[in-house]
């Protein structure tokens, strides 16, 4: 603060002592009017011109200004009295500073120099002169003005200078490159004492041969400051791009931009900061950095004269800049992509794989145990197929978001791919933080979640491994996926922790698929009928087909083998020969009723994927001849609404073909599916029925289900009617009309159904409504 001061009364002191002289010599010249010449005004434009061609004086820290113009000051000297031409020179040179693009400051300190040492020069020529004119006297007395005139304006621009920077007025006296610039200065100077005496020998209009060679020494002294300039920069460019090249750090490209800054403008002073420059300060904005920042420094006093290039050289650097802010944003974004998933912004697998590791070699090292949750979605797929990628993709993103607020801040929660994520518990010590960690992301999944405008339920089955001496990542990972799909089998939406004989069930799972593969390929499947009947006549309607299968002999269980064929992708082919053991039952089955009948096939979702799936139904109702073919599927698999498969059950429906939605009630019951779809069944799933005779909402709930379908124009019927007091119910107070159960008859082998429906009335009982 104390040398800017001092600067500034330096300053100040400068410019006012430059206004005293200007206005007492333009003062005296006035009171002597008479003996002025008017046409010595025109030097006034020449000297405003020729001071914006500058010479610059020092390479490093900062540098000096000083005016060619000081030919025009000899020339005026030489031909007219030292008062007048300082009141001319005065006017030309405050004319001059006015209308540069320097700040108020500089332009009063710069005509305040500009008119000291003009008249410090005037007075040194008029002295050694004496009024000898023509003379070699007075040659030297022009040149011994001129060296005044540069030293005057070199020595107390450095000792500005160095009074505002603070480096001393010494340093300032030693800037390098002085005698480049005093040459030209003097040869310039040299030239107004020669048009002096071209005037005096010769006519006036002779001056006009000097604009040449004056010109010349203009262009020739700006192109030599400007090359250089141009050089300096060029190279501080070039150094700061190489440098910003292999930088890694914002901090480390913000102080390369800094010091090159520094350089370029020759100033030490140049700061990055928060606030724009104020002032006497210029600045540029530095985008792409830490927040927005400007580049800022002082607008010195002595210099200015390539202020336009230097501002557009600090531009071209701080676009370097951005390019590396640029470059570093782009990577760190990569970096990020690669080990992040893009949808949840969580971490991908290979970073926690890589979290995983470094836990248990941290573990090695200090003991304690660690546990990975496996976590995978149940229900996700029936949103993504029947709201579409959109919601399933928000879904996706909100359980990440209860996931990862359900557990530690520390711990590491993951998406693996697809519905399933996985955390990492650290520094478990407490079995049970492990179970209530659980519990808590089960807690969170249970609360219905808005997605594509719709309410949707999905929960989450979470198997759980514990860390034991020799475990690796994968080994973990392998443990808890076993635990997770353990924990489906027994009902899904809860945790089940790993243990030793979840190996040997993967392995007896693996082998059920094998020989479920061998059974479908030799064929060696049964299908049993059940009917579906009129709950008043008992008449049959027609017949359910469904699959069974013998391993070794041993009858396995449906509920078994029909999830192992839909996760391993037997269920198409199962389907097909299903499909193909149907078409070849009904025509006997038909001969045996004597009339018309519907035949139920149930069928998966992902069958209708297939392109070969349409004719194959067409050349089984070929086959099975005059009866009506009824495909069920599953509400909770009930098929995804994207255009092809629209377009596969219009073409089918179009081919007479009706679809049931089986299990109607206890999957993703949403209404917008009944009508975009064309159902024509619903099949109300049998866990209604358990207490209907008992429990007045059961019997509400499955009224409502009956009237709903009716007034959809759907045909409703009514699974696992096992006891009369259950019929009883259905008949009085639902309106249910249809319906099966092991009331009526078990699932029969074909040879049995043939044989009742032999001993059925062989008149056609009523028809479905959807029939009809």
């Amino acid at each position: 603060m104390i040398r800017v001061r001092l600067s500034e009364i330096f300053d100040q002191g400068t410019s006012a002592v430059g206004v005293v002289i200007a206005v007492s010599a333009i003062a005296v010249q006035a009171v002597h009017a008479d003996t002025f010449q008017a046409e010595y005004l025109l030097a006034v434009p020449l000297i405003m011109v020729m001071g914006w061609f500058p010479l610059l004086i020092g390479r490093r820290g900062a540098g000096i200004e000083i005016g060619l113009n000081t030919c025009v000051l000899i020339f005026l000297g030489t031909i007219t009295e030292p008062v007048a031409a300082l009141a001319i020179w005065s006017v030309g040179v405050a004319l001059g500073q006015a209308m540069s693009g320097k700040s108020r400051s500089t332009k009063a300190f710069n005509a305040g120099l500009g008119v000291i040492a003009g008249a410090l020069a005037l007075l040194v020529f008029d002295l050694t002169r004496a009024g000898a004119e023509t003379t070699p006297r007075e040659l030297l007395a022009a040149g011994l003005a001129g060296l005044v005139y540069f030293l005057a304006d070199f020595v107390m621009s450095a000792v500005s200078l160095g009074l505002y920077e603070g480096f001393g007025v010494v340093r300032g006296l030693t800037l390098t490159g002085v005698l480049g610039p005093l040459a030209a200065f003097l040869g310039t100077a040299a030239l107004g004492y020669l048009a002096a005496l071209v005037v005096r020998q010769l006519p006036t209009w002779s001056a006009v041969l000097l604009i040449v060679p004056v010109a010349t020494i203009l262009v020739a002294s700006r192109a030599q400051s400007r090359g250089s300039e141009q050089a300096r920069r060029l190279k501080i460019l070039l150094d700061t791009a190489v440098t910003l090249q292999t930088v890694k750090d914002t901090q480390v490209v913000l102080e390369a931009l800094r010091v090159g800054a520094s350089d370029l403008l020759r100033d030490p002073r140049i700061a990055l900061r928060a606030d724009p420059p104020t002032g006497d300060e210029g600045g540029i904005p530095v985008h792409g950095s830490v927040g927005n920042l400007w580049i800022v420094g002082p607008a010195l006093a002595g210099t200015g004269a390539t202020a336009g290039d230097d501002q557009q050289a600090l531009a071209a650097l701080v676009a370097v800049a951005e390019d590396a802010f640029e470059r570093l944003r782009l990577g760190d974004e990569m970096a990020h992509l690669a080990w992040h998933d893009p949808l949840t912004g969580l971490p991908n697998r290979p970073l926690f794989m890589d979290r995983v590791d470094h836990a248990l070699a941290s573990r090695a090292r200090r003991g304690g145990r660690l546990a990975l949750l496996f976590c995978d979605l149940d229900g996700f797929k029936q949103v993504n197929d029947l709201l579409g990628h959109a919601a399933g993709d928000q879904l996706l993103r909100e359980v990440g978001r209860r996931i990862r607020s359900a557990v530690r801040s520390d711990d590491t929660v993951a998406r693996l791919g697809g519905d399933e994520f996985a955390v990492l518990l650290e520094e478990v010590e407490d079995p049970d933080h492990v179970s209530r960690t659980c519990e808590r992301i089960l807690e969170s999944l249970r609360r219905r979640i808005e997605v594509g405008g719709e309410e949707v339920s999905v929960t989450v089955t979470i198997g759980v491994a514990l860390s034991a001496t020799e475990d690796s990542a994968e080994t973990l990972l392998s443990h808890a996926d076993l635990a997770m799909y353990h924990a489906k089998r027994q009902g899904k939406n809860r945790h089940e922790t790993y243990r030793l004989s979840f190996g040997d069930e993967r392995l007896q799972r693996i082998d059920l698929i094998d020989k479920l593969r061998k059974a479908i390929d030799g064929k060696e499947l049964e299908l049993y009928y059940q009917p579906v009947q009129d709950l008043r006549t008992r008449e049959m309607y027609g017949v359910e087909a469904l699959v069974r299968w013998r391993r070794d002999g041993v009858p396995v269980p449906p509920d078994l083998f029909i999830p192992a064929a839909e996760e391993s992708g037997l269920i198409v082919s199962l389907g097909e020969v299903v499909l193909g053991m149907v078409a070849d039952d009904v025509p006997k089955m038909r001969a045996a009723a004597g009339r018309s009948l519907s035949v139920w096939v149930n069928i998966a979702s992902q069958q209708l994927h297939e392109p070969g799936f349409i004719p194959q139904i067409q050349r089984a109702q070929a086959r099975m001849g005059d009866v009506t073919l009824v495909l069920e599927l599953t509400e909770r698999h009930f098929v995804n609404s994207d255009s092809p498969t629209l377009a596969a059950m219009t073409a089918l429906a179009e081919s007479d073909v009706l679809f049931a939605v089986d299990d109607f009630g206890v999957g993703f019951s949403s209404l917008s599916y009944l009508q975009r779809l064309p159902v024509h069944i619903l099949k109300i799933d049998r866990s209604f029925l358990a207490d209907i005779d008992s429990d007045d909402r059961a019997c509400a709930l499955v009224r409502s289900m009956v009237v709903m379908g009716e007034a959809l124009g759907l045909d409703v019927v009514v699974e696992g009617i096992e006891r009369e007091v259950q019929l009883q119910h259905l008949v009085d107070h639902t309106g249910a009309s249809i319906g099966q159960g092991y009331l009526f008859t078990r699932p029969m082998c074909f040879d049995e159904m043939a044989a009742v429906m032999s001993k059925q009335p062989r008149r056609t009982p009523r028809r479905l409504a959807s029939i009809g």
